[in-house]
């Protein structure tokens, strides 16, 4: 038993050291990773008969073996069954500006996303019928059960010209994603990059598929500017128009881009909204792997292994030193 003293003095060292973990952001967007505390998690199920589920975290590292989707079980058969998910972690969460970019692993053809794998667990948007492939991931019965909830967007904004001097009003862009995602990635903007509060509104990607005007009000395929985690979360910019993307183009899962407007390549805002997303838009943690001790796991046992036969041995020797 250890001295109640010592116990104390440790727990002060964990606490400090974890509030020194928390505030040793820099400064900028960087100060992101300083106010992770205000965390999102749901859960995410890949059958609804068994308890195959797992934590869907913002700011976690992702990574972990690959899972599969199960096979016809209880007679309840999941749309994508026996996919592989999951492994893909947040040092691989960045795509292009091509849908159906990011994908760690399972990419066969990039004419198509169709058939692909799950890297990152979440579903890819979709953009509709006749669109890469996305078609199987669209529709409202896809959508109820869709990881996160239904897909929708949400603009991004800001109206503070001190922190943002040379922001302009017409810089909105859009994000596009599952509902539980979008709803904290807005929350973490007007914190970390003080973005205007705005709420979801419902994605529609069809009703917008042949238009060319600039003044319609959902994001397309050509305004995209960022994908993320595997094509599942998109950043748009109604200004930008990405001729490769454009359905008449032709346009394959690693296609070419048109460089971004002079009015938004150099801002500090879009910067700190895209390093914001990058840092927490929230990944599926770790699967279960296999059981055992890691090196550092065995390498701790050995030393202290070591400190305690030391230890042992000096209290004996103090002992018989005290007795004679």
């Amino acid at each position: 038993m250890y001295p109640h003293h010592l116990l104390s003095q440790s727990f002060v060292v964990l606490v400090v050291l974890g509030l020194i973990g928390l505030v040793q952001a820099g400064d900028g967007c960087s100060k992101a990773n300083a106010i992770r505390v205000n965390a999102l998690r749901f859960r995410l199920s890949v059958s609804p008969s068994t308890t195959d589920s797992s934590t869907v975290s913002s700011w976690s590292k992702g990574g972990g073996p690959r899972g599969m989707i199960p096979i016809n079980v209880a007679n309840l058969t999941n749309p994508f069954s026996g996919r592989e998910y999951a492994s893909g972690n947040r040092d691989n969460i960045l795509g292009t500006r091509a849908y159906g970019s990011g994908y760690p692993y399972g990419v066969s053809d990039v004419t198509t996303i169709k058939g692909r794998p799950f890297p990152h667990s979440m579903w890819p948007i979709s953009w509709g019928p006749g669109y890469l492939g996305g078609e199987e991931y669209w529709g409202d019965d896809i959508d109820l059960i869709r990881p996160g909830g239904m897909l929708g967007v949400v603009n991004v904004s800001t109206k503070d010209t001190t922190k943002w001097p040379n922001v302009s009003s017409e810089e909105v862009y859009t994000m596009i994603g599952d509902k539980e995602s979008l709803t904290f990635m807005i929350a973490d903007l007007v914190r970390i990059c003080h973005a205007t509060p705005g709420w979801p509104r419902a994605f529609d990607p069809v009703t917008n598929a042949s238009s060319s005007s600039p003044s319609s009000t959902q994001p397309r395929p050509q305004n995209v500017i960022q994908y993320y985690r595997s094509s599942s979360f998109a950043l748009s910019y109604s200004g930008y128009n990405n001729t490769f993307a454009l359905p008449s183009s032709n346009p394959t899962t690693n296609h070419d881009s048109d460089p971004l407007p002079g009015s938004i390549v150099n801002s500090a805002f879009l910067n700190c909204v895209n390093d914001t997303i990058r840092a927490s838009l929230p990944l599926m943690d770790s699967l279960p792997g296999k059981k055992g001790l890691s090196k550092g796991a065995i390498a701790g046992i050995v030393i202290g292994s070591v400190l305690g036969a030391i230890i042992v041995s000096f209290w004996c020797w103090a002992i018989y030193i005290s007795k004679n």
